[in-house]
C-alpha cells in the first residue's frame, strides 16, 4: 500500500504508519485508533484506514473530511467514533482488473494518494449522505447506572470505555459489575492517585476517552474484559435522590 501511495505521490512523500496491531477484522477497534489519532494529525493529511473484512463484497469505498483531515477507508463503520461534523464521499467502484481480495493496495491506496495531489478531487465524488456507523455504541443510562462497551484493550492491560465527559455530566461512578461481582471504583485524575496496587482506577484518558485502569497491574485480566465487551457501572447522578 506504501508501494503504491509513492508511485503515485513520489518517494519524497511523508508516511507514518499509525498502527498495524488492530486484531483482524476489528472493524470496532479501528474506529478508536482512527478516532486517537486524527486529532493529533496536521491539517490536509490524508489517513489511510482499511480494516476489511468485507473486502470484495458489496460496501462502499469512502473519503471523508473530518476536521480538515481526510480519511480514506471502507465504509463498514471506521468512523463511528469521529464525533462531529463529518464529509463524505463515496469512491469509484472498484473495476474487475483489481484483485478482489486486496483493495488496501488497489483501490484505497489510489485513491489515498488522489487526494494528496488533488485534494479538490472530490468535487467529482458522490455525497455519501449516511456513512455506516457501528450500533449498540451510544451509552445507556439509568438511575443508577451506565452501560457501556470497551473499546480497545491498551498493552498494559487498561480498559478504554466509550464514554467522553459529554456521556457522564453529573455522574459518580462506584462499582463495576464484572463476573457477576460487584467491584469498587476509585475515581483519580492519574495512576499516581492510585492507594493501592490493586484498585481498579476510573479516570480520563490520554484520548478523551474514560477507562479502567490498575496502576502496575492489567485491568482486562482482573475484570475478565476485552474489547467490544458491554459493561455497567453502577453509580449515582447528582440530584437522583
Amino acid at each position: 500500500m506504501k508501494a503504491v501511495v509513492m508511485s503515485f505521490c513520489g518517494y519524497d512523500t511523508p508516511i507514518h504508519d499509525l498502527t498495524h496491531m488492530v486484531a483482524p477484522g476489528n472493524i470496532l477497534q479501528g474506529a478508536y485508533h482512527l478516532a486517537a489519532a486524527l486529532p493529533n494529525l496536521p491539517e490536509g493529511s490524508v489517513t489511510l484506514a482499511v480494516i476489511d473484512p468485507d473486502v470484495g463484497g458489496s460496501r462502499n469505498g469512502m473519503a471523508a473530511l473530518f476536521r480538515g483531515r481526510f480519511v480514506v477507508a471502507p465504509d463498514n463503520g471506521l468512523v463511528s467514533l469521529l464525533y462531529g461534523a463529518l464529509k463524505a464521499w463515496k469512491l469509484p467502484p472498484a473495476d474487475e482488473s483489481v484483485s478482489p481480495t486486496f483493495h488496501g493496495r488497489d483501490v484505497f491506496a489510489p485513491c489515498a494518494a488522489r487526494l494528496v495531489i488533488d485534494p479538490g478531487w472530490t468535487e467529482f465524488l458522490a455525497p455519501l449522505e449516511n456513512p455506516v456507523k457501528l450500533g449498540g455504541l451510544k451509552p445507556v443510562c439509568s438511575i443508577n447506572s451506565v452501560q457501556t462497551n470497551v473499546l480497545h484493550v491498551d498493552h498494559f492491560g487498561n480498559c478504554i470505555l466509550g464514554l467522553c465527559p459529554h456521556d457522564l455530566l453529573g455522574f459518580f461512578p462506584e462499582v463495576i459489575m464484572s463476573r457477576d461481582i460487584e467491584i469498587p471504583l476509585h475515581t483519580v485524575l492519574s495512576y499516581c492517585m492510585s492507594k493501592s496496587d490493586k484498585s481498579v482506577l476510573f479516570l480520563m484518558g490520554s484520548q478523551g476517552f474514560f477507562e479502567l485502569g490498575i496502576n502496575k497491574g492489567h485491568a482486562a485480566e482482573v475484570l475478565g474484559l476485552s474489547a467490544g465487551d458491554r459493561i455497567t457501572i453502577k453509580g449515582k447522578w447528582i440530584g437522583s435522590e
